[in-house]
């Protein structure tokens, strides 16, 4: 689902400078802080969603980002399939997560992660996985784009109380609070590397899975 953003939503932008840059981290903290009247990481992830604790560690945001971003990565709590499933997935909700590597990122949150959790997150990224089989034949990183959109547009549009919008409402939480804490995300609410904006952008990514 790749409908164009409405430009007439855009907030207008105000720079802060900062002759000597402004570190990641402490872009990261603020983007936690709620700065300006605009969307911060805060109002992005629900409060109560378990990547939340996470976001709030910009010092453990950043050691799992320095280990995820390893070439040749090994998985240190999902296996090679679920690895998989969970990239192709997470491209579908916030394109652009492959590339900021939501996927083995997640992996190192998930490692320490509560058991509670970890069985949560799984359930819901084998409920796709089985959608996707149940209605193609395929797992979910073999069927098209096309198919997955609808899929999760069925999942973000079914019963409050349905499963599947459990499920959905999980990994979206995951998958946003991770990549708009890496430094692509971060640098489309404002961080510059050089400056910060006082009002942030909204989430810029036609994502058409709101619910």
């Amino acid at each position: 689902m790749t409908e164009q953003p409405d430009q007439s939503k855009t907030i207008p932008l105000t720079p802060v400078d900062s002759p000597g840059g402004i570190p990641r981290r402490e872009a990261l903290q603020a983007l936690l802080g709620g700065v300006g009247a605009g969307l911060a990481l805060t109002s992005i992830v629900e409060a109560q969603h378990p990547v939340h604790e996470h976001l709030a560690s910009p010092a453990s945001v950043e050691h799992a980002q320095q280990k995820a971003a390893v070439a040749t990565y090994t998985s240190e709590f999902l296996d090679a399939h679920q690895l998989k499933t969970l990239e192709v997935l997470a491209e579908a909700i916030v394109p652009g997560s492959t590339a900021a590597r939501v996927a083995p990122f997640l992996d190192q949150l998930l490692a320490v992660e509560s058991a509670q959790s970890q069985r949560r997150f799984l359930g819901a990224l084998g409920a796709f996985d089985m959608a996707a089989i149940a209605k193609h034949g395929k797992g979910w990183s073999s069927i098209a784009a096309s198919e997955q959109d609808a899929l999760l547009r069925d999942a973000s549009t079914a019963d409050a109380k349905s499963a599947i919008r459990d499920h959905f409402q999980n990994l979206k939480g995951w998958v946003v609070g991770a990549y708009y804490s890496s430094e692509p995300g971060m640098r489309e609410l404002g961080w510059t590397g050089n400056m910060f904006f006082a009002e942030l952008p909204g989430c810029t990514h036609p994502d058409g899975h709101q619910a």
